[in-house]
């Protein structure tokens, strides 16, 4: 992508090199050591599909004028063997906010009309150093036209998941309390709006560069708006940003509807764009003079966009499910048992929200069944990370009862969302000193508790709970097989879900995802509604939340599954919405549940 503002300067035959060039280091000086980080420069496997920004203050650049960035380099933490990375995508821009409050959404770190492709799904090739040094250099064939005053500067680099990589390095980062770096980082994987994380300490946070630029001479027409997209009638204000190294600008020229006609020529002008139907689009084109330089004309093509059909999908009204699910938390399926005069197994998790505990029982899978069994329970403030021994207030539930029933407390034990539950079981025969039974299942196991995903780990403890009544050395362990025991707990149960993978774009096939969510389910089915209910209809089988009559009706064996739904790519469909609801039974139980309502805005894609 060529550099717009540079066009005009281009055409006229100014030469490139005006001034002195400069080469400046961020943070300067740089850092005698360096932490390491391996985005986004890395060979591992798992870094393949990556967007990462780089956000780097303008006070380490002493110009305050615009400048025209001819190179930036990237320092590695150590020695680089060199290496290429393909389909690499790599853009500058400036920040319209400080580099330390940025946000995880890449876009709104990028001024869009200062926003340039560099590099657009090409090969970037890295340097072979001995040591910590410059380990990538970017050239640019076009030099980028960067204000300082204008906010920070942004590297924006995302790698796909196709990227053939060998070689590469560990970027080294910068920035401590005696030198700090003022940048900050924005990362995750490729193709998604949102970024996993931020890291914008007090210090700074990114990889340390260095910034080649001369300054630039001549006139340059630049500006920015809000808001550059809305409904119709859309008012717009303008800001002139424009450039001039001779001195004042003199005049401005605004053309906003493309017809060559002037329609104001006030420095920062406000328009009003009228439009029927969705999606039109201005152009907008300036043109300054400041009596020194050739007039300076530029056009920003689509620049203002009125009545977006942005494609959305929006959760609506509630959901619920008839009858509290019969079933316990889900363990995994049995593999074999493991019998210990004085060694009992179980599980542990971190609750994801509260719920209340009502009941045991331990699976009698044993090849000759006991008789006996005995259950153990803790809840502790904090998930122990390694070997500990409770304390007798941590024991929530102890007993020894007959196998083959449910064991239930005096009194419900309430789990709070972030504390930590464990919960030994075996069976055994009646005699004080049998061997205890433990139905060992896989482990770590997926499963949830009222609705909400956990996972499952081991738990164990070579003593015998009938002796010391459960307070004895626990060793929690993230990998290893699981003793399988039931848990029920009361409000076991959840509304089904059903979440659109994709914006409903003209052209492309986004899914609904629906989960029956309840265990036992065996059918659900998936419901396309006339428009939204006023207030949603109770049923026998849940809310219901969209308006019939329901031309489409597609069956979801289990309740559970992703039903592609492909758009075709009809403008006359633009700005239709779109109704549905999930429905999921489980017959043999009698538990019903149906989703929450979800609305598509079918439309473009951005």
């Amino acid at each position: 992508m060529r550099n717009l503002f540079l066009l005009p300067v281009l055409a006229l035959g100014v030469t490139n090199v005006v001034g002195a060039q400069t080469t400046e280091t961020m943070p300067n000086p740089l850092p005698t050591t360096f932490t390491g980080n391996t985005f986004p420069f890395a060979n591992t496997t798992a870094a393949n599909a990556q967007h990462v920004q780089f956000i780097y203050d303008a006070s380490h650049i002493t110009s305050t004028s615009p400048i025209l960035i001819q190179k930036l380099r990237f320092h590695s933490s150590g020695a680089s063997t060199g290496g290429s990375m393909t389909n690499v995508t790599i853009k500058l821009s400036q920040c319209p906010v400080a580099w330390n409050a940025i946000t995880t959404t890449y876009a709104s770190n990028m001024i869009p009309a200062k926003t340039v492709t560099v590099l657009n799904n090409g090969t970037v090739n890295f340097n072979v150093t001995a040591a910590s040094g410059w380990a990538y250099d970017l050239v640019l064939t076009t030099p980028y036209l960067y204000d300082p005053a204008g906010g920070a500067l942004v590297f924006d680099w995302e790698r796909s998941a196709t990227s053939t990589i060998t070689g590469g390095f560990t970027g080294g980062m910068a920035g401590n309390a005696t030198n700090p770096l003022k940048g900050s980082r924005v990362y995750g994987p490729a193709g998604q709006a949102v970024g996993a994380g931020i890291t914008a300490s007090a210090n700074g946070y990114a990889c340390a560069a260095e910034i080649t630029w001369i300054p630039a001479a001549g006139l340059y027409s630049s500006w920015t708006a809000t808001p550059v997209k809305g409904d119709s009638p859309l008012t717009v204000q303008f800001t002139d940003t424009s450039y001039s190294s001779a001195g004042p600008i003199q005049t401005w020229a605004w053309d906003f509807n493309s017809d060559n006609t002037i329609d104001s020529t006030v420095q920062n002008p406000s328009y009003t764009f009228v439009a029927t139907g969705y999606d039109q689009y201005f152009d907008v084109t300036l043109t300054t003079t400041d009596g020194t330089h050739p007039a300076s004309k530029v056009t920003k093509q689509k620049f203002i966009r009125v009545n977006p059909s942005t494609a959305t999908t929006v959760d609506f009204g509630a959901g619920s499910t008839n009858v509290p699910a019969p079933t316990p938390i889900g363990v995994s399926p049995y593999q074999s048992t493991y019998s210990a005069s004085a060694g009992i197994r179980g599980f542990g998790f971190v609750a994801p929200t509260t719920f209340v505990v009502t009941g045991f029982e331990t699976p009698n899978d044993y090849s000759t069944p006991e008789t006996d069994q005995t259950i153990v329970c803790y809840v502790l403030a904090t998930p122990p990370t390694a070997a500990f021994t409770p304390t007798a207030s941590d024991v929530k539930f102890f007993a020894t009862g007959a196998a083959n029933t449910i064991l239930r407390p005096t009194a419900p034990i309430v789990v709070q969302q972030g504390e930590w539950f464990g919960v030994f079981g075996a069976c055994h025969a009646s005699a004080a000193n049998s061997s205890l039974r433990n139905s060992y299942g896989a482990g770590p196991h997926a499963t949830s508790v009222v609705g909400m995903p956990i996972s499952i780990s081991r738990l164990w403890m070579n003593a015998d709970p009938r002796v010391n009544m459960g307070i004895g050395v626990c060793n929690p362990n993230a990998a290893g097989q699981i003793a399988r025991v039931f848990v029920h707990v009361n409000g076991n149960f959840a509304v089904p879900t059903l979440t659109c993978n994709a914006a409903p774009v003209l052209g492309t096939t986004p899914a609904l995802d629906m989960k029956a969510v309840f265990t036992g389910a065996q059918v659900g089915v998936l419901l396309l509604g006339a428009g939204r209910l006023p207030a949603p209809v109770p049923t026998p089988y849940g809310n219901l939340l969209i308006l019939p009559p329901y031309p489409l009706v597609l069956t979801i064996p289990t309740g559970t599954g992703t039903v592609p739904l492909p758009i075709p790519n009809d403008a006359n469909l633009t700005g239709i919405k779109v109704d549905w609801q999930g429905a999921a039974f489980d017959l043999t139980n009698s538990v019903y549940g149906m989703t929450n309502g979800t609305e598509w805005f079918i439309g473009l894609g951005n």
